[in-house]
């Protein structure tokens, strides 16, 4: 009898525990339900302010990038090139520009000189900013925002020594890819007749 009843209370106390161990288990489901439910809000939480950024960017980046267009063709606007010559042009020569998407002539001077700023934006925003100083018989790059400034040190292009130089006839702005080539009244006519 003895026997029967530790054996009965081993068994009472093993159900005990199994089911002691199932109210743990539960409860631990309980908080492992909740840790991930909480765990998925703040997932998405994330997710939304990842995808608000995003927006945020591209409302940016678009505002930027309308800022550059606009600054592109008012540039346009300013600095127009020659792309014909007219009949009572007096100029005998011609500085030949030569820029990314663009390009064109600029006269000469008949008597003085004058300077023409070059200006080109690029996709990022920035500006490429070159300073042409024309006289009546030749060019030098003045000014440039470049690296290096080498465009500056290639000196002046005049009517008499365009053949002998290094770059003959032009001057180079490798970094703003934009070329000036002195010349004459005829080599213009001939080029834009192509």
């Amino acid at each position: 009898m003895k026997r029967k009843n530790v054996c009965l209370s081993v068994i009472m106390s093993l159900i005990l525990l199994i089911c002691c161990g199932c109210g743990i288990n539960n409860t631990e489901s309980k908080n492992q339900s909740s840790v991930l439910r909480q765990e998925a809000k703040t997932e998405e939480k994330v997710q939304q302010t990842i995808e608000i950024t995003a927006k945020q960017e591209y409302k940016e980046e678009s505002a930027e990038k309308n800022v550059t267009d606009e600054k592109k063709q008012n540039i346009e606007k300013e600095q127009p090139f020659l792309v014909q010559i007219a009949d009572d042009d007096p100029s005998i020569a011609y500085a030949l520009v030569r820029i990314q998407n663009a390009g064109g002539l600029l006269p000469l001077p008949t008597e003085g000189e004058y300077t023409r700023t070059i200006r080109q934006v690029a996709d990022d925003g920035t500006e490429a900013i070159n300073v042409l100083h024309l006289t009546t018989n030749g060019i030098w790059m003045e000014d440039s925002n470049c690296e290096g400034h080498d465009c500056i040190l290639e000196g002046e292009v005049t009517l008499e020594n365009r053949e002998e130089r290094v770059l003959w006839n032009m001057i180079i702005c490798l970094p703003h890819q934009l070329s000036v080539e002195l010349i004459t009244r005829e080599e213009a006519v001939s080029l834009l007749k192509r």
